[in-house]
Parts: structure tokens; C-alpha cells; sequence
């Protein structure tokens, strides 16, 4: 399976976590966006409504363990996007449930991303993490108040 068949598989299982929490999403949801330009442009969202954006990346480790810097640019990217929309959406970004990886300091790829990368992430975003194997979801960053 591709890259890209793997993340449009890890997108649909998403869709149907928030069909079953009651939150309706049309699928490659687009709005314009831009940052504080005078000109925007659509972006397509994997998901979202009039209340809410969601992205979804499936990602995991690098096999060797390495640093996942191109994994980090695209989330970073995602960040962007989630910036330069209007504060009054929900915002949801879904990155697959990995293994606790580490020597030092064991944690998944969601929380790596957070805890190092923390800073570009918007207040408004909210972290999420979606088994696909248990369809079971766990929310590694919350709002800021």
C-alpha cells in the first residue's frame, strides 16, 4: 500500500470517529485562507463544517529511529493553514497512535511533535491521536483556555 493509500485510509477512519461522536464533516472541506493578506486562497481540509476544520496525517518513527523532519515540516504546514483561519472554527488535527519510542524520554510521534514543536501549534488546535486498529482516540493536546 502507498503513502498515499495509507493516509486516505488513516482520513477515512477519522471521518467515521466523528460521524460516531455526533460531529457531521464533509470530506476535503474548503475555505480561503491567509495571513493577514489582503488576498486569500481555498484550501481543501480533510474534513470539516461550518464549525469545524480537521486535518489528518499518518504518520509514524522513521525505521531508523532517525528524526522525522519532513513528517515535522508537513504538521508545521498543517499549523499554518490552522493559523491563518478564522478563530471561530474548531480545529482538530488527527496524527495516527504510534509506539512510545525513545531512550530518554519514551513518548509517541503526537507527543514528540508537541512537546518540540509545540510552539507553532495555535491556541484553538486541539491534538489528537487515532488508533486505527481499536478505532479508540486519545487527545494529547487540549485548547488553550
Amino acid at each position: 500500500m502507498s503513502n498515499r493509500e495509507r493516509g486516505d485510509l488513516f482520513a477515512k477512519y477519522v471521518g467515521e470517529y466523528l460521524e460516531r461522536q455526533g460531529l457531521a464533516v464533509e470530506p476535503e472541506y474548503s475555505i480561503p485562507v491567509g495571513l493577514n493578506s489582503r488576498k486569500k486562497k481555498d484550501h481543501r481540509f480533510d474534513f470539516g463544517n461550518t464549525d469545524l476544520l480537521v486535518e489528518c496525517k499518518f504518520y509514524d518513527w522513521t525505521e531508523g529511529g532517525n528524526n522525522p523532519s519532513a513528517k515535522i515540516s508537513t504538521l508545521n504546514e498543517a499549523m499554518m493553514y490552522f493559523h491563518s483561519t478564522p478563530t471561530t472554527y474548531r480545529k482538530m488535527l488527527f496524527v495516527s497512535a504510534t509506539e512510545k519510542k525513545g531512550i530518554r524520554n519514551p513518548e509517541t510521534f503526537a507527543e514528540y511533535y508537541v512537546r518540540l514543536h509545540g510552539h507553532f501549534i495555535p491556541d484553538a488546535v486541539e491534538v489528537w491521536e487515532l488508533n486505527i486498529k481499536t478505532l479508540n482516540s486519545r487527545q494529547v493536546l487540549k485548547c488553550a483556555p
